[in-house]
C-alpha cells in the first residue's frame, strides 16, 4: 500500500517503494496478443496475400549487405591482376617454358583457400543475420500477425509505433498522435505530424505515438531497398585500408603493363634472346602484383565478422571492422547501455493533496500509446483495472519534446515529462527536491496539471505541478568492469543522454566512468554553439536533443578523434548515422538497428570487447601482412626500373621467386592474417607498413646491385648471381617476418624455424626444379657477409628513411598541404 506526502520547509516524507515487476510488454505486443483492431481498418485476406505474392507484389528486400556467394568467387576470381597472370602463364606455356609457369598454380590455389575462408565466414554471419531481420505487424483475415519485412505485399496494413522504421510506401489510415523522422529523406531532423490520408515514405521512422498505415508501394518502386545504403553512405568515407589499396591498385594497373613491356625490350636488347627477356618481363610483373594481400584483407575482415557472429555480434558493414580498431571515444546513452533498461517508479512526490495519481497515472498510460522505459514502468505500477475517464486529446511523447500528455472530459490536461521542460520557472524548494533525488542517480519526473486543453504539440502555458514521480534505474552487473576496460585500452567514454545530466553523471560515477562528475546540462546550450571544447572537457552531456547528439559526434570528429556511438532508440538515429562507427541493441528500435553498423544481438554493452578487440586484430593483422606484401612489389618496381635502363640481367625468372614468395610471405600470411592480436593500433597505417617495407625493398635492391656489380668484375656467371640474388632476398623476407611476427612466441618461432628449413631445402634438395645452382663454390665469399649484413644494411637504411620521412613532414610545404 502506498502512502502519498506532501513537503514542507522542514522536508519531506518517505514513501514506501513499490514492488518491482517484470516489465509490461511493449504495445506492438500487446496488441499481437491481446486486443482486437478496430471495425474501421480492414486488412487484406488470406486469399488477397496470396493473389499479391503470385504477382510478385511483395516486398523484396537485399538479403545481405555483404557479397554474395556468386560476387565473392567473381571478386576473388575474375580481376585485371588474376588475368594478368594468367595471361603470363598461357604466354610461358606457349613458349615451352611450362615449369616457370608454376607461379600460376599457386595463385589459384591460394585463390580457392581465400574463397572457401570468406564463404564460410559468410556462412555464419548470414545465420545470424535472420535474428536480426526486421518484423512489422500486419491485419489480416481481421487478425494481428507478425511478418518479416520481406513478407508485406501491396495493400497489406500494419501497425507500426514509437522507434519502428517504415518499411513501404504507405497511407495513414488512423494516427494516435503519430509523428515520423523524415531525416534520410529531407535531411531535416524535425518530427512531422501525420495525419489520416497523409503519405509516409520508406526510410523514415516513428518517433512518437502510433497508428495503421496502407501499402501503397513494395520492392525496387520505393526507396527501402536502398534505405540502409544510402543511410551508411552518407556518412562513410571510404576506410582507411581500403584507401590506400585502392590506391595502389590504381597505381599498378597503370604502371605493370608499361613497365613490364619497357623490361622485355630492354632485356631483349641486352641479351638478344626473346626467351630470356620474356621470363624477365614475367618474373618482374608477377612480382609487382600483391595479390595475396588483397585476398587476404577479404579474407581478414569476413573472419573477423564471423567470429563476432559467434559472440552473438552482427557486422552490418565490413568496412567498419577497420575504423573500430581506431575508435577512441565511445558515446553511449545511459539507459539500456550503463543500466539494464529495467525502470522501476520507486515513489511518487506529491504536490497537491487529496489526489488519486493512481487513477491519473493508470488513465494516462491507458489513453498514450508511449512504449519508453518510463511509461512502461508506469504502467507496471499501475496497471488500468477499469477506464472511468473520457480522453478528448492526447501528445505521445517525443525525445524532442521530452514530454507526454493527455486532456480528459471534466478531468483537464495532465502532462508528464522532464520538470524543466514542463515548466518554465521551477520553484526554489520544488528544485531543491529535484537535485536531491537527481544526486541519488534517480530519474525525475513531474507530473502537471492545467485546465486548458491540448492544441497539437505544444505544450499548454499555465501548468501547475502535482508530483515528482523517482523511478529508479538499475545499473548492469558487468557495468563496472566493461568501462575499467575501455579505460585501460585508452578509450575515452562519454555519456550523451536525454536525462537530467545530474542523474546520468551519479549513475555514470556509479559504474565506474571515469571523469563522470564533469557533465553539462546541453538545455542550456544554443542548437548552433561551437561544442568541440566543450566535448574535450565533460564526460556527461544531460538533456540532449537527437539533433545536439548527432553536434556532439561531429564535433568529436572535427577534434579528429574516432567515434562510436552506441544506441537503441530513434532518438539516437542522427547520431549513429554521423558516428564513424554505430552500434544499435537488437532490443532497440527498427529505426536504430537499420542505420546501425554493428548489432548486439544480447543487447549487452559488454560485447563492445569483444568488437573492439576483433577490429584491433584485424587491422594489426593486416598492417603485419601488407608489410610482407608490399617489400615484393616496392623492390620489383625499383629494379625493374633499374634494369630497364642498365646493360644487365634481370636476375629473377618467375620460378625462381617460388621460394621466396611461398616461405617468406604466402604462407606465414595465412597463419598471421588470422592471429591474436589485440593491442591499440597507433599511428598513420600507411606510414607503418612502409617504416618496415621501404626499408627492406632497399635492402633487397642494394644487395641485388652490390651482386650484379661482383658478378661483371669477377665473372661469377648469370645461373650463380641469380642464385644468390634469390638466397640474400629470401634471407631479406625472413629478416621481415621476424620483424612483423613481434612478440615471437613460441609457435611463431617453430614457424619461422620450419619455413627457413624448407627455404634452404629448396637449394639443396630442389636445386634443378627452381632453376638455382650449387652456391658451394668461391661465390659463398660475395653471399655470405651480405647475408651476415643484412640486419645491419636494413637498419641504416631504417634509419635514413626515419630521418628524411621527419624532414620531409616538418617542412612548412607538407603541414600546409596536410592541414589543408
Amino acid at each position: 500500500m502506498k502512502r502519498f506526502i506532501t513537503w514542507k520547509e522542514g522536508g519531506a516524507v518517505s514513501l514506501l517503494k513499490s514492488k518491482k515487476q517484470p516489465p509490461e510488454p511493449k504495445l506492438k505486443e500487446r496488441i499481437l496478443t491481446n486486443q482486437k483492431p478496430p471495425e474501421t481498418i480492414i486488412g487484406l485476406t488470406e486469399k488477397e496475400v496470396t493473389l499479391r505474392i503470385q504477382e510478385h507484389k511483395v516486398n523484396r528486400q537485399e538479403k545481405n549487405l555483404g557479397r554474395s556467394v556468386l560476387q565473392i568467387i567473381k571478386d576473388n576470381s575474375f580481376n585485371l591482376f588474376n588475368l594478368i597472370n594468367l595471361l603470363l602463364a598461357l604466354l610461358l606455356i606457349f613458349t615451352g617454358h611450362l615449369k616457370n609457369s608454376f607461379f600460376f598454380f599457386v595463385a589459384v590455389v591460394n585463390t580457392c583457400i581465400g574463397i572457401y575462408q570468406e564463404i564460410r565466414a559468410k556462412q555464419t554471419v548470414d545465420k545470424l543475420s535472420i535474428l536480426a531481420q526486421t518484423h512489422v505487424v500486419a491485419l489480416r483475415n481481421q487478425a494481428f500477425v507478425s511478418i518479416s519485412q520481406e513478407e508485406i505485399v501491396l495493400d497489406d496494413v500494419l501497425f507500426v509505433e514509437t522507434g519502428d522504421q517504415i518499411l513501404a510506401d504507405s497511407i495513414v489510415l488512423s494516427s494516435e498522435g503519430l509523428e515520423l523522422d523524415e531525416s534520410l529523406l529531407t535531411g531535416e531532423a524535425d518530427s512531422v505530424e501525420k495525419k489520416v490520408e497523409n503519405q509516409v515514405m520508406s526510410g523514415s521512422f516513428v518517433t512518437a505515438g502510433s497508428g495503421y498505415i496502407k501499402v501503397t508501394a513494395v520492392g525496387e518502386d520505393n526507396y527501402v531497398n536502398t534505405l540502409t545504403k544510402e543511410a551508411k553512405s552518407e556518412k562513410k568515407a571510404p576506410s582507411e585500408l581500403m584507401r590506400i589499396l585502392n590506391t595502389l591498385i590504381k597505381f599498378l594497373t597503370i604502371a605493370i603493363v608499361p613497365i613490364g613491356l619497357l623490361l622485355f625490350y630492354s632485356q631483349y636488347q641486352t641479351t638478344h634472346s626473346f626467351n630470356s627477356a620474356l621470363l624477365s618481363m614475367t618474373a618482374s610483373m608477377i612480382s609487382m602484383i600483391p595479390e595475396g594481400l588483397i585476398l587476404l584483407t577479404s579474407v581478414a575482415f569476413a573472419v573477423g565478422a564471423a567470429n563476432l557472429a559467434k559472440k552473438r555480434t552482427l557486422i552490418q558493414s565490413m568496412p567498419c571492422i577497420e575504423t573500430l580498431a581506431r575508435v577512441d571515444t565511445i558515446c553511449l546513452d545511459k539507459t539500456g547501455t550503463i543500466t539494464d533498461g529495467s525502470l522501476t517508479l520507486k515513489e511518487i512526490l506529491p504536490i497537491k493533496e487529496q489526489l488519486d495519481f493512481t487513477q491519473i497515472l493508470a488513465e494516462m498510460m491507458h489513453t498514450l500509446p508511449d512504449t519508453n522505459a518510463t511509461a512502461q514502468a508506469i504502467r507496471c505500477a499501475y496497471p488500468l483495472e477499469q477506464k472511468k475517464w473520457t480522453s478528448e486529446e492526447m501528445v505521445p511523447f517525443s525525445s524532442f519534446r521530452k514530454w507526454s500528455g493527455a486532456t480528459f472530459t471534466d478531468h483537464g490536461t495532465f502532462i508528464l515529462g522532464a520538470p524543466e521542460f514542463v515548466l518554465s520557472t521551477i520553484e526554489p524548494l520544488l528544485q531543491q527536491q529535484i537535485v536531491l533525488h537527481s544526486q541519488k542517480g534517480y530519474r525525475v519526473m513531474l507530473l502537471a496539471h492545467t485546465t486548458e486543453t491540448l492544441n497539437g504539440p505544444e505544450l499548454p502555458k499555465q501548468l501547475d505541478p502535482y508530483a515528482l514521480l523517482i523511478i529508479e534505474d538499475s545499473i548492469r552487473e558487468n557495468a563496472v568492469d566493461t568501462f575499467s576496460y575501455f579505460a585501460k585500452e585508452d578509450v575515452t567514454l562519454k555519456v550523451i543522454s536525454g536525462d537530467n545530466p545530474l542523474t546520468v553523471s551519479t549513475i555514470a560515477q556509479n559504474a565506474g566512468i571515469l571523469g563522470a562528475k564533469n557533465y553539462v546540462d546541453l538545455s542550456t546550450i544554443p542548437e548552433d554553439a561551437d561544442l568541440k571544447q566543450l566535448v574535450e572537457e565533460k564526460t556527461v552531456f544531460g538533456r540532449v536533443t537527437p539533433a545536439q547528439k548527432r553536434s556532439l559526434i561531429r564535433a568529436l570528429k572535427e577534434n579528429n578523434h574516432t567515434t562510436c556511438m552506441t544506441g537503441d532508440g530513434v532518438n539516437d538515429v542522427l547520431a549513429l548515422k554521423e558516428a564513424d562507427v554505430s552500434v544499435a541493441m537488437a532490443s532497440g528500435s527498427d529505426a536504430s538497428r537499420a542505420v546501425a553498423d554493428v548489432v548486439l544481438l544480447d543487447s549487452d554493452f559488454s560485447a563492445m570487447i569483444h568488437v573492439l578487440k576483433e577490429g584491433r586484430r584485424v587491422i594489426n593483422n593486416i598492417e603485419r601482412v601488407a608489410s610482407m606484401y608490399l617489400v615484393k612489389t616496392i623492390y620489383t618496381i625499383l629494379l625493374s626500373i633499374l634494369f630497364i635502363f642498365v646493360n644487365m640481367h634481370y636476375p629473377f625468372e618467375p620460378i625462381q621467386l617460388s621460394p621466396i614468395n611461398s616461405f617468406t610471405i604466402g604462407i606465414p600470411s595465412f597463419f598471421l592474417a588470422l592471429a591474436p592480436n589485440y593491442h591499440r593500433v597507433k599511428g598513420d597505417f600507411l606510414h607503418n607498413i612502409l617504416r618496415i617495407s621501404v626499408p627492406a625493398a632497399l635492402t633487397v635492391v642494394t644487395s641485388i646491385i652490390i651482386l650484379q656489380l661482383a658478378n661483371q668484375n669477377f665473372a661469377l656467371g648469370t645461373d650463380i648471381t641469380s642464385t644468390m640474388c634469390v638466397l640474400l632476398t629470401g634471407f631479406t623476407g625472413f629478416h621481415v617476418l621476424i620483424r612483423v611476427s613481434d612478440p615471437l612466441t613460441v609457435r611463431r618461432k617453430q614457424m619461422v624455424v620450419l619455413l627457413f628449413i624448407a627455404f634452404i631445402s629448396t637449394f639443396l634438395l630442389f636445386g634443378n626444379f627452381f632453376e638455382l645452382s650449387s652456391l658451394l663454390n668461391r661465390s659463398v665469399f660475395f653471399y655470405l657477409p651480405l647475408a651476415l649484413g643484412i640486419r645491419s644494411i636494413f637498419n641504416y637504411i631504417s634509419v635514413i628513411v626515419a630521418y628524411l620521412v621527419h624532414f620531409f613532414e616538418t617542412t612548412t610545404w607538407f603541414t600546409h598541404h596536410k592541414k589543408h
